[in-house]
């Protein structure tokens, strides 16, 4: 019998995130972002200028690649650093994410690197002792470097409730994928997926329903519009 408080597992991870108060805060970091590329595929880090993203500048972090799904902080705002109580400059940014989820962490950033793609993550940071549990946002939105590599990102960061006693780690509870050439693999055979009609560039499904895989309680939505 209903309790009339159950939630089904498989609505649309974002749902909730994009009720936070902080939401607007991710979408200003995105239009900027957009704003500065133009019709280009990705703008140039160099183009990032801070009173752009005025308001926001808290919110908002820098990623460098180090190599495959890796990627260290080069600048983070105050509100990562609040949440996390760490220094965060040169820190890998897979060190504030839970054991569990760290493989997917590293896949989105490839994804964000090598497609490229805008990447998009419903987050919690668990509970404990002197911390309550919080829900936030997360998106990376790939940079060229001045070599013009894509080895640079982006980021904005929303939690919303008291942070509580750091440090703080970071659970994924799904993400959302949209690539900017219209192709949004690989993806991992173990990993919950529902995927929209693909580019004509994309390979072909024969499925005339997309591949459902559940484990656990993350998700992964890719769309290649």
């Amino acid at each position: 019998m209903s309790t009339g408080n159950d939630q089904p597992r498989d609505t649309n991870v974002l749902d909730i995130a994009r009720k936070l108060r902080g939401h607007n805060k991710i979408e200003k970091i995105e239009t900027y972002w957009n704003k500065v590329r133009g019709k280009r595929l990705v703008p140039s880090r160099s183009e990032i200028d801070p009173r752009g993203l005025e308001g926001v500048l808290g919110n908002a972090f820098i990623l460098e690649r180090i190599t495959g799904g890796l990627a260290r902080f080069r600048i983070a705002g105050s509100h990562l650093a609040d949440v996390t109580g760490l220094e965060l400059r040169q820190m890998p940014i897979s060190a504030l994410f839970l054991p569990g989820v760290r493989e997917l962490l590293s896949s989105a950033l490839e994804a964000v690197f090598d497609e490229p793609a805008i990447v998009r993550m419903s987050i919690t940071s668990p509970g404990g002792f002197g911390r309550e549990p919080l829900r936030g946002e997360l998106i990376l939105l790939p940079l060229r470097s001045d070599l013009g590599d894509v080895d640079r990102v982006l980021g904005g960061i929303v939690f919303e409730g008291k942070i509580g006693r750091t440090p703080r780690r970071i659970e994924i509870e799904g993400q959302s994928r949209k690539s900017l050439t219209g192709f949004a693999g690989p993806l991992r055979a173990d990993t919950p997926i529902e995927v929209n009609t693909p580019a004509p560039q994309a390979p072909q499904v024969k499925p005339t329903e997309p591949p459902s895989i559940t484990r656990g309680h993350l998700r992964l939505v890719v769309s290649n519009d």
